[in-house]
């Protein structure tokens, strides 16, 4: 008993830290919120090496490094990292500096394959730890399945402290003292002590220096911290937002006293002929377009700057949807209006594109406000929070719960040298019919951190409907119109990448990928393993890796894009492949049963459409959807244990699929260039290169 005790507890561990240092070092280190899948990679190889390696590592290996690590990242050595690598990176990312040069892309290079190797060294005692119990077990199939209930269990942890906003460095901490437990030497117990309590001190106990710092809680998305802006500032007299480091959103008094004053301080300042005070507040533009508006939609209602003009303007119900409750919480609590205290006011927690097609509602005014994501929404995927917003299909979407007067008003900060604006426009002109009204609020000083506005409706009358009836307004607007054009990449469900260009694989993913593929080769060279490598093992690894990226990606079209979203779909993934341990444990399911069945479950995938699951209610589509996503993880899970209750070498074998999913990961820079859909074809193909490697061994 106690040695299946143990078992669930390493395999906890890995899980539960795999997902905390994804969240550590993604918030701390800014690049890897963009790039998550290395620090996942880097927690596979390093299992899968663990397993291989002929040396047994002490847990004492793992709880110095994992201290290091939070060293690292909470004493800020690293932040560079993004600013060193920005050259590389044609994927967006906000609020990055240009600091181009050689020297300095060498040196981002360097550091993040020292916190790679830092990462991937953590987890090698962790995988000769679990490597142990399957080769000595007789009983692979039991044994396994204890490592798929204890890991569904890791990763419910890791979500619990992030719903409870628990500072992932407490999660450090426990897994720390998880292996302080399971180690057996006296001396090694008294060093881990020592260094836990260094994690402790470091983690918890470095205040925040920064001016005017009044919080910093951890969502179950990103770090937020709240500031407030010093009494001196007269143009922000209130509250600002930041996420993982970056200016995300003020929350703003505008009320009317407030106005009165800001008109005063304007008045007495040398402003440029096109600066209009009436005007330049954007939260309350819309209801000056658009008179007697009654029921209001807002997405990314944020901390409350949009809500409360709406309210304030007299709108009769405000539906305030919002991705991040913690973002919610702040504005309640330290919005200078209360908005969301009132009765107009309907929160929902929600992606935004889950409530368009789940609402039978239709609206007056559509606010879509500055969604601009500053992390992907899984580590299981390269889709950021709020790339499905922006697409084709969405656009469709918001158009169909439009009244037919009614009004988009979207707002998106554009920069210089991307194609944001022109992907925009494209997808609005496509789906209403007629070209968007653009311009800009760079100018407005006083009234937020401004942004370019899209304007759009079903007629295409904008222009003639609200401007040309307010000629004051129309010259506010004509100064600061613009027009990108529709020369871009239609964004779509399968090719959502608003922040990247156009189809291709950014630099910095290829430069990674090499490296990795160059540091396994290192590895097996000068590493002494145990066992034979199993290629068989290797690619079935790679093609599950590949599906489950394009299923969450796909499952977050039926339920949302949410942090809730991703702890179901990847523990219904567990849970299939738990049936396929219980059918195979009890009815002995054949290879050239399993097989077909694969190949069927996935041909399904290629002629059924995500969305015939739309217009189900939600527990069926639940259902129904889980099962045909998730079908070819079972077949796939079938193959997997019995070619490993079947191997002479059970640890040999479940590295190889460990490194096999590694390398399925780096295959996943394709979707930037072919779509998310292509990662099906490619997970097909290594199912279908398994089946000689199979053969040639039964």
């Amino acid at each position: 008993m106690k040695k299946y005790c143990q078992l669930a507890l390493i395999s906890f561990v890995i899980l539960f830290l795999e997902l905390l240092l994804i969240r550590l070092i993604g918030t701390e280190i800014r690049i890897f919120a963009y790039f998550s899948n290395l620090i996942l990679l880097a927690t596979f190889v390093g299992s899968g090496i663990g397993m291989l390696s002929k040396f047994n590592f002490s847990p004492k290996v793992s709880v110095f490094l994992l201290s290091v690590i939070v060293l690292i990242v909470n004493t800020r050595l690293f932040n560079n990292i993004t600013d060193f690598l920005s050259p590389l990176n044609e994927n967006k990312i906000w609020f990055q500096q240009d600091t181009a040069s050689l020297g300095n892309i060498i040196a981002g290079l360097f550091m993040t394959a020292f916190l790679f190797f830092l990462v991937l060294f953590s987890f090698i005692p962790l995988g000769r730890y679990l490597g142990n119990f399957f080769e000595d077990s007789k009983r692979i199939i039991f044994v396994y399945s204890i490592n798929i209930v204890a890991s569904i269990v890791g990763m419910w942890a890791f979500y619990g402290l992030s719903f409870f906003a628990i500072s992932p460095f407490v999660g450090v901490v426990i897994a720390q003292l998880i292996l302080f437990f399971l180690s057996d030497t006296a001396q090694h117990k008294i060093f881990m002590v020592v260094v836990i309590f260094i994690t402790a001190a470091v983690g918890l106990g470095i205040p925040n220096n920064s001016e005017n710092w009044i919080k910093t809680v951890w969502s179950p998305y990103q770090k937020l911290s709240l500031h407030k802006y010093p009494d001196s500032d007269s143009a922000h007299p209130n509250y600002f937002l930041n996420v993982n480091g970056a200016t995300y959103m003020g929350l703003y008094n505008f009320s009317d006293e407030q106005r009165i004053q800001i008109e005063k301080k304007v008045k007495e300042l040398p402003m440029p002929s096109t600066y209009n005070v009436n005007f330049a507040d954007q939260y309350r533009l819309p209801y000056l377009m658009k008179q007697n508006i009654k029921d209001v939609l807002i997405v990314g209602a944020g901390g409350g700057n949009d809500v409360a003009a709406a309210v304030r303007m007299g709108a009769s119900s405000v539906d305030a949807v919002e991705i991040d409750p913690q973002i919610i919480n702040f504005g309640k609590k330290y919005y200078p209006e209360n908005p969301y205290s009132s009765l107009k006011v309907n929160i929902v927690i929600d992606d935004g594109r889950s409530f368009f097609r789940r609402t039978s509602k239709k609206y007056d005014m559509i606010v879509m406000g500055l969604a601009d994501s500053h992390t992907l929404s899984s580590s299981l995927t390269n889709i950021r929070l709020d790339h499905y917003l922006y697409t084709k299909e969405s656009f469709e979407d918001v158009k169909k719960i439009l009244k037919p007067d009614g009004l988009l008003f979207l707002s998106f900060e554009v920069l210089q040298n991307t194609k944001i604006g022109n992907k925009i426009e494209k997808n609005l002109n496509e789906v209403f019919g007629h070209k968007p009204v653009i311009f800009e609020l760079h100018d407005t000083q006083f009234f937020g951190l401004g942004g370019v506005i899209f304007m759009a409706n079903e007629k295409g009358d904008v222009e003639e409907k609200y401007l040309n009836k307010n000629q004051d307004l129309k010259k506010f607007i004509e100064e600061r119109r613009m027009y990108y054009g529709n020369d871009s990449t239609t964004l779509s469900d399968n090719w959502p990448y608003l922040y990247l260009d156009g189809p291709r694989i950014p630099q910095i993913h290829l430069w990674v990928s090499i490296f990795l593929i160059a540091a396994f080769f290192a590895f097996r060279k000068i590493v002494s393993w145990q066992g034979s490598f199993r290629w068989d093992f290797f690619v079935l690894g790679a093609g599950f890796l590949l599906y489950e990226f394009q299923n969450v990606s796909k499952t977050s079209l039926l339920f949302g894009n949410t942090w809730v979203t991703s702890l179901f779909t990847i523990t219904a993934i567990l849970l299939f492949i738990l049936l396929a341990n219980i059918i195979q444990s009890k009815f002995q399911f054949p290879l050239w049963i399993a097989y077909p069945g694969l190949a069927v479950s996935f041909a399904l995938q290629f002629l059924m459409p995500i969305e015939v699951f739309n217009s189900l209610a939600f527990n069926l589509r639940a259902i129904f959807g889980s099962l045909f996503l998730n079908l070819p993880l079972f077949f796939s899970g079938i193959i997997f244990i019995t070619l490993l209750r079947d191997a002479e070498e059970k640890s040999s074998a479940l590295a190889s699929n460990l490194i096999g999913s590694a390398a399925g990961g780096l295959f996943e820079v394709f979707s930037f260039l072919w779509g998310i859909q292509s990662l099906l074809i490619l997970a097909l193909i290594f199912y279908l290169i398994s089946i000689p490697l199979v053969w040639r061994r039964q």
